[in-house]
């Protein structure tokens, strides 16, 4: 008695097209291709595991065969249907294509659709996971594919259509088999264990059914399952239990305790489900399915009954669940457990990514929605205006170029050059010297050789940016004497006589006099350059600004409120006029 025991996913197969559950497109075409006398040569049925693929291969097969057929209703009394059901068909293969994957396979096949079948009409063909076929045993299929004997039919089943070659697409006619909905299977479920004998509660066929992801086959071996646990009464919690699940319950809990952040309670969920042996992973998947049905009732209120696969009860405490947020911070948890889940993957300690994700959660500020952002803004920016007329507001943040008229110049420097001279008027050295003046000068430099620069930056600016990065020995009237770096861009700059005569030349005009030009090779711990000085201060500056824009209280609110850090620091662009 104890061997004879049939599971429930083979006691409860269907028998009839009438008896299969949610395919319902597929079954009306076949009955009408059969009753139309319109039966074609191959068949591929596609889709997920358990959504009646085979068994609908098998109920073809019994129409094609059956003694009062073609028909599109066997009668399940005929000595052929009765064989096709007890599964010794001498003229009906079931072929794993798993297993028989061979070129040689597919030609042992091919010898044997010559033959006439021996007590049937047809002799049929059904290849299961046809996709793990080899591309020889595909190739070596295609003729017979194409043009089969009268008294031969092929149907294949897959769950990835896409591995198949066209060639073979292209020789069939293809079915997509659908996933049944939950409630669907709820429906069947309660049906078949009823007829069992069990009783079951709503919540525990909700279970089942949410956990078989739409597979018939998977909800009955689920329920086989639960029904050896549990007996004959099932229960939502023994349905969590015998299954490993994570009830409801503990996703509307997990949500109460990250809204009021109450970290201590998290990580004890957490070690309650590593206790028991949880699957972290599951949870985090279930934990997000949560929080997407509280995001649909957030946004469309009651519209989301259509759209959430729940319990009325369980709709109902989602609706008011998902007012204790805004939006914002529903998208906050679901972008946070989402990061986690694929850290889970890589992680050597699963446990640790949960705990730490959780109590980020607990801890971060919620997200404000724009609106609220900028009336914050409003605030403070008013609350810092010292004069009370509406300006900017003292201790602002600090721009870097939006200074007054009169310190641009002073701006200026955080440049990485200096700032051409305006051109002289005067032909005069005194005059030329008094228009050449390049404002502040670095400190370590003479206001000679800064003027000089920028006088020849102005006339030459290929010849100034020389200048820029040579160090200046000796520099004055009749003798300029510069140390720049050996075979360097700039000193090959100086090695021609022309560029030496026109750098002199410029150098005479400067000094109102003939000065001579020396260069040497600068040797280490000989001085700096002009540009690098330029460059240092600026350096500085950009520290001392983003010191500065980090101590100001709106940055440091908005780093308070996104839970975020500052990677860059800008001046603003000064505004001429």
């Amino acid at each position: 008695m104890f061997m004879s025991y049939l599971v429930l996913a083979r006691k409860w197969r269907p028998q009839t097209f009438e008896q299969v559950v949610g395919q319902q497109g597929v079954i009306r075409t076949l009955q009408n291709a059969i009753r139309l006398e319109r039966v074609g040569h191959a068949y591929l049925f596609c889709g997920a595991r358990g959504v009646g693929k085979t068994t609908v291969a098998r109920l073809l097969a019994k129409a094609l065969n059956c003694d009062k057929g073609p028909t599109p209703e066997p009668d399940n009394t005929c000595p052929r249907c009765q064989e096709i059901n007890e599964g010794r068909a001498s003229d009906v293969f079931e072929i794993d294509g798993a297993s028989n994957t061979g070129v040689d396979d597919v030609r042992a096949l091919r010898e044997n659709v010559r033959y006439l079948p021996g007590s049937s009409r047809f002799k049929i063909y059904i290849i299961d996971e046809v996709h793990m076929l080899s591309t020889s045993a595909f190739n070596a299929l295609l003729k017979t594919l194409e043009e089969p004997p009268a008294h031969v039919k092929f149907i294949f089943a897959t769950t990835e259509p896409h591995k198949i070659p066209l060639t073979v697409l292209s020789r069939c006619q293809r079915f997509d088999f659908k996933r049944l909905p939950a409630g669907l299977i709820e429906k069947h479920l309660r049906r078949v264990l009823e007829a069992e004998g069990a009783r079951v509660e709503d919540g525990g066929l909700h279970l089942i059914a949410r956990e078989a992801a739409g597979s018939m086959r998977d909800a009955l071996s689920l329920a086989d399952q639960v029904m050896a646990f549990a007996g004959d009464d099932i229960t939502s919690e023994r349905v969590a239990e015998a299954l490993g699940l994570t009830g409801d319950e503990l996703f509307f809990e997990v949500i109460e305790h990250l809204l009021a952040g109450r970290g201590q309670e998290l990580v004890e969920v957490v070690d309650r489900l590593f206790t028991a042996g949880h699957d972290l992973k599951r949870f985090v998947e279930g934990l997000l399915w949560h929080v997407r049905n509280l995001l649909l009732y957030r946004t469309l209120d009651s519209e989301a009954d259509k759209l959430v696969d729940a319990l009325a009860e369980t709709r109902s405490r989602l609706s008011t669940q998902a007012k204790k947020a805004e939006r914002v911070r529903w998208y906050q948890i679901f972008d946070v457990m989402s990061r986690a889940l694929e850290d889970l993957a890589r992680h050597p300690v699963p446990r640790l990514v949960v705990e730490t994700a959780l109590l980020r959660l607990a801890t971060l500020e919620p997200l404000a929605d724009l609106a609220s952002l900028v009336q914050k803004v409003e605030q403070l920016a008013g609350s810092g205006d010292g004069s009370g007329g509406g300006g900017r507001p003292a201790g602002g943040i600090p721009t870097g170029g939006a200074r007054a008229s009169g310190q641009r110049t002073e701006a200026r420097r955080h440049g990485s050059r200096p700032p051409p001279a305006p051109a002289p008027q005067a032909t005069d050295a005194a005059g030329t010297a008094a228009a050449t003046e390049p404002g502040p000068v670095p400190e370590g430099f003479s206001p000679e050789w800064a003027r000089l620069v920028a006088f020849v930056s102005r006339k030459r600016p290929g010849l100034g940016s020389v200048l820029n990065h040579a160090v200046p020995l000796e520099v004055g009237p009749g003798r300029v004497r510069l140390a720049l770096e050996g075979n360097s861009f700039f000193a090959e700059q100086l090695q021609g006589d022309g560029k030496r005569r026109e750098m002199e030349k410029l150098l005479e005009e400067f000094f109102a006099t003939p000065t001579r030009l020396v260069i040497e090779e600068r040797r280490p711990g000989q001085g700096t350059t002009l540009a690098q000085a330029w460059e240092d201060m600026r350096q500085a500056d950009e520290q001392k600004l983003r010191e500065q824009s980090l101590a100001h209280p709106m940055v440091q609110e908005a780093i308070r409120v996104f839970g975020a850090s500052v990677e860059q620091v800008r001046p603003k662009p000064e505004v001429e006029g």
